[in-house]
């Protein structure tokens, strides 16, 4: 998919530059610096700059620690469909924006790490995480918490869709705590001088 959109880009560029050539007085409707700057993007490094970008715009105030999953997972195709298509009422997304992000969640993926963010984090294996539910959910709670005292619980990601130059991003959380509602939600994000902000979102909570 990144291989054709680069395509596209490549032919666009040099389109503008032919154009450009003929007609130099005249506007045009492409910035070759963004075409550049589209081609020069990898989407796993923008993969990890659209997390680091995530956690610090949700986890602040008395949070000292975060928990991080370190497989990419979808726990449920049909609800997380089904948000999708509420999050389109209100917010329109391109097609390929959301083509994008449904190919890259059709297997989980690990997460290494590389993220740049303000708290200190920790990546937990799903074996490690079962390790903490010997009997109850509460006494698995309480394990997770001796072993993480600075945490207050951990989070799912799902990998990042992104338009075809990578001027927009589409990511799924989760996120679980033993006291608090369980809550999660898309972000839709869009890159602004070069960084990665929250544009909008459609979050859930029970």
């Amino acid at each position: 998919m990144y291989m054709t959109a680069r395509f596209i880009l490549i032919l666009a560029l040099g389109a503008w530059l032919c154009g450009a050539c003929q007609q130099s007085e005249a506007p045009s409707p492409i910035d070759p610096t963004a075409l550049i700057e589209a081609l020069q993007s990898d989407p796993d490094t923008e993969e990890y700059a659209v997390y680091s970008a995530l956690i610090n715009n949700n986890f602040k105030g008395d949070i000292t620690q975060v928990l991080i999953m370190d497989q990419t997972r979808i726990v449920n195709p049909g609800l997380l469909e089904q948000h999708l298509g509420d999050f389109q009422e209100n917010t329109p997304l391109a097609p390929e924006l959301v083509n994008s992000f449904k190919e890259r969640n059709q297997q989980p993926h690990p997460i290494e790490p590389a993220l740049d963010i303000e708290l200190d984090y920790q990546l937990l294996s799903q074996e490690e995480l079962d390790a903490f539910r010997p009997t109850d959910e509460a006494s698995g709670w309480q394990l997770l918490y001796e072993k993480y005292p600075q945490s207050t619980g951990f989070i799912y990601l799902s990998r990042v869709g992104f338009n075809a130059d990578f001027s927009q991003a589409l990511v799924y959380y989760e996120v679980y705590h033993y006291d608090q509602p369980l809550y999660g939600g898309y972000l839709l994000m869009s890159k602004q001088d070069g960084r990665w902000v929250v544009e909008n979102g459609f979050e859930w909570m029970t």
